[in-house]
């Protein structure tokens, strides 16, 4: 009976720390939500937690006009960025891993020197990119952000499902080459799809941040038309005051696409992490 009261005392807190987490990630959201709805004035003198009295739909209106575009380019940026990075992120973690059977110190060394593009600051890259983008015709293009963002974002990818590939049973890769497989057709056939819950949830963080980029396409794009979201986003708070009700609608905007992924896709992210432990212990 006293254990029966224990598990029950631990299910409840549990649940409880579970819903006060989800109440605080929720508490943003739903400040902005309600706040673009209001009137400027009125989302200036209330708290942002007070709903509002009369619901106008001026502020999304405006918003979503300033927005459209934006939208569009981060969508036309974003999609290829995050599938790019995703397989050739695999691929690059698939060749060390393959390559650490034969010589691991190669491996070891090779991939750590190409992790350290994960940890250097775009910013100190700053000077270099712009020359390479303007001396080869991609400043103020898609092609130009695409490219810069495949240069942080492939390390990252690789990185990232380096840590998943030791999912994959090796034996089964074994098994291919001794049918005398193509290192190609393993890795489509073998490696891919059992690295696909990593692979998913690797994309989905990519999408994340290069969704959420502000710094690369604000420096590579130089026009209002190639703004994207993040940058849209920043003409919204001026330098000599702040249309509050506009700021929240903007944010609501630019968080509804990569809100919708991660609440589409959260069980396969969370299936990546499953697959993750089953690869740490061996499996």
């Amino acid at each position: 009976m006293a254990s029966y009261r224990t598990r029950l005392l631990k299910y409840a807190l549990l649940q409880l720390a579970g819903g006060l987490v989800v109440i605080f990630w929720l508490m943003p959201l739903y400040a902005m939500l309600i706040d673009g709805f209001k009137t400027n004035f009125e989302a200036t003198v209330t708290s942002v937690f007070q709903p509002p009295t009369h619901f106008t739909l001026s502020a999304y209106m405006t918003v979503w006009d300033s927005m459209k575009k934006p939208l569009i380019n981060s969508v036309i940026v974003v999609i290829p960025v995050t599938v790019l990075s995703g397989i050739l992120g695999e691929m690059g973690a698939y060749f060390f891993y393959s390559l650490g059977e034969r010589h691991p110190i190669v491996s070891n060394t090779g991939f750590s020197i190409i992790s350290l593009a994960t940890f250097i600051p775009v910013e100190s890259t700053l000077l270099p990119l712009l020359l390479l983008e303007a001396h080869s015709g991609m400043l103020n293009t898609y092609w130009g952000v695409i490219f810069a963002n495949l240069l942080f974002y492939i390390p990252t990818a690789a990185l990232l499902m380096s840590i998943f590939l030791p999912s994959v049973p090796r034996y089964l890769i074994e098994a291919a080459r001794i049918d005398d497989a193509s290192q190609w057709t393993i890795f489509w056939k073998v490696v891919f799809p059992l690295a696909l819950p990593g692979f998913l949830s690797t994309v989905i963080f990519v999408f994340i941040m290069s969704w959420n980029n502000f710094f690369l396409p604000l420096v590579l794009t130089t026009t209002p038309s190639m703004r994207m979201v993040p940058v849209e986003e920043r003409f919204f708070t001026g330098g000599y005051g702040t249309i509050y009700n506009e700021t929240y609608a903007a944010a609501v905007l630019a968080s509804i696409v990569p809100l919708a992924v991660f609440i589409a896709l959260g069980r396969y992210f969370i299936r990546g992490l499953a697959a993750l432990g089953g690869g740490a212990k061996g499996v």
